[in-house]
């Protein structure tokens, strides 16, 4: 009866709910690092919708930290949450601050419990960036950061160098598949989840693809995120909620927050 009136989906949701949920946490800080070789794939949107999910579900002291120069991420909380001093202003503070309670100046805060650092409107140097990342690292579980496109960037080496573990985001087409996978090949695989952003039914074969290649490179299964509007529309107007979002989005973004608690 039970098999009747839930269905698969609705089962694996209650699944993942049930393991992020249970998840025992961390014992050191955990720097996750989201990259892309190319532009314009939603890394910023994989960024942030990962992080709200370490937030709101494994209960960790999580900050999402743009690091890109177009500052997407900063533009997702609503103005009302929005910090009013920059992540510079951070960086020529960061030897007075000594509680978490101080930086609640510089942080966007959000209803899920993430804390967000906009980037900063100056160029800032690779060796800046990391010493924000070590600084972070006293006060959040979890510092998730997103890249600008690239991986071989002097600030790009340096974040995944030292991050713990990376995501790496493509899209379906050939030319940014393909780009994407080659990168694979400078990653270390154990540590890295690829995300396909903006699949589609139709494009299953380009996805059987993707998947082939990856798995020659003894990476798990990428993760599938459909190309939804209504995700878009919330991070455009500030009112992002997961579980306000289609099952199939749902599903996909829980399972993207299981890929990298596993490996906290």
């Amino acid at each position: 009866m039970e098999s009747l009136l839930v269905s698969g989906s609705e089962r694996e949701e209650a699944d993942l709910e049930r393991r992020l949920r249970t998840h025992p946490g961390v014992t050191r800080p955990n720097v996750v690092a989201v990259a892309s070789p190319k532009g314009g794939v939603g890394k910023s949107t994989t960024a942030f919708i990962l992080a709200n999910v370490l937030a709101s579900h494994l209960k960790l002291h999580a900050i999402a930290v743009d690091a890109s120069r177009s500052g997407t991420l900063g533009r997702f909380p609503a103005d009302s949450a929005r910090a009013a001093s920059s992540a510079v202003e951070l960086l020529d503070r960061a030897d007075r601050i000594g509680t978490a309670a101080e930086l609640r100046h510089y942080v966007a805060r959000l209803p899920s419990g993430l804390h967000l650092l906009a980037a900063p409107h100056e160029r800032v140097g690779p060796d800046s960036y990391g010493q924000l990342v070590t600084l972070l690292s006293c006060f959040y579980e979890a510092v998730v950061v997103d890249l600008g496109p690239g991986v071989t960037g002097p600030l790009a080496r340096l974040a995944l160098e030292r991050a713990d573990q990376v995501v790496l985001v493509t899209t379906p087409d050939q030319i940014t598949a393909t780009i994407t996978i080659h990168a694979l090949d400078q990653l270390d695989g154990e540590r890295t989840t690829v995300i396909v952003n903006r699949s589609h039914p139709r494009l299953m074969p380009e996805l059987r693809a993707i998947e082939e290649c990856i798995e020659r490179r003894d990476v798990r299964r990428p993760i599938s995120v459909q190309d939804d509007r209504r995700l878009s529309t919330m991070l455009q107007s500030g009112t992002y909620s997961l579980e306000a979002l289609d099952r199939g989005t749902r599903v996909a973004v829980k399972r993207l927050g299981l890929a990298v608690a596993e490996r906290l």
